[in-house]
């Protein structure tokens, strides 16, 4: 089903199913609309309910005014499920930035959250770390995409918002599942992919410590866009959850 929901004087587009609880949450990455979890979407909501949307300014969602932070990008997913038939609790799935907004979520309404599923997703201050790899000709403007929320696709204050999921990450024993891309993105030449992603790979393996109940996952045939290059992967970790099968859950860090 799709629908259309006034948030905060805005129309929201989201898409969703209905077949139970829990229901499990999709959340996007920077700049991109719903319809990148069709495929994964499709597959779980044959099982249970679901939901994505486009968040303001994306897809077909009336834009916000900016710049917006991660606390902002919470609450308007929280107003918008408290708008549509979709019932929790609520298994979230995040990608790249996507996966700030699932932790956040989580912190703020722990008790709306079942589990959380991080697809490569963003490390807060994740720019200051690729500094120490990166050639001087590179780190100005890896550093202003950090600090100026003009040069990113939706407008997001990275700092501002790097600093809300700090102040609000405490451990707790909601389950977390960590999805990490094995391959390194190739877009630029100039980029020292292999190191970059050395860097990601560990910073996403310290996300263990997030949950008394975590698990990490290399996806070793994806690039970031793990659910596209691998869905499977991401479906399997998401019916682990459902199905509260996994005995795999650790508590140690790499």
């Amino acid at each position: 089903m799709e629908a259309l929901h006034t948030c905060h004087g805005r129309k929201l587009f989201s898409k969703y199913s209905l077949k139970g609880t829990p229901a499990v949450i999709f959340i996007a990455g920077l700049g991109d609309s719903c319809e990148s979890w069709n495929e994964v979407q499709d597959q779980i909501s044959q099982i249970t309910s679901t939901y994505s949307y486009d968040r303001a300014g994306i897809g077909r969602s009336e834009a916000a005014p900016v710049p917006r932070t991660c606390r902002d990008l919470v609450e308007e997913l929280s107003e918008l499920l408290l708008r549509t038939p979709v019932e929790p609790p609520y298994i979230l799935v995040g990608h790249s930035f996507g996966g700030l907004v699932a932790r956040l979520f989580a912190s703020r309404y722990p008790e709306l959250a079942l589990g959380i599923v991080l697809v490569d997703a963003v490390p807060e201050y994740k720019e200051l770390a690729y500094e120490k790899m990166l050639p001087k000709k590179l780190i100005a403007g890896n550093r202003a995409y950090l600090e100026n929320p003009m040069l990113n696709s939706e407008k997001i204050d990275k700092l501002q918002s790097y600093k809300e999921i700090v102040d609000h990450s405490l451990q707790s024993n909601i389950p977390l599942s960590i999805i990490t891309r094995g391959l390194p993105d190739c877009d630029d030449e100039e980029w020292p992919h292999q190191e970059i992603l050395q860097i990601e790979q560990r910073l996403q393996a310290d996300f263990q410590r997030l949950s008394t109940a975590s698990k990490l996952r290399i996806a070793g045939c994806s690039r970031h866009y793990v659910h596209h290059d691998e869905p499977e992967i991401v479906i399997e970790e998401i019916m682990l959850m459902l199905k509260g099968r996994d005995t795999s859950f650790i508590a140690s860090s790499v």
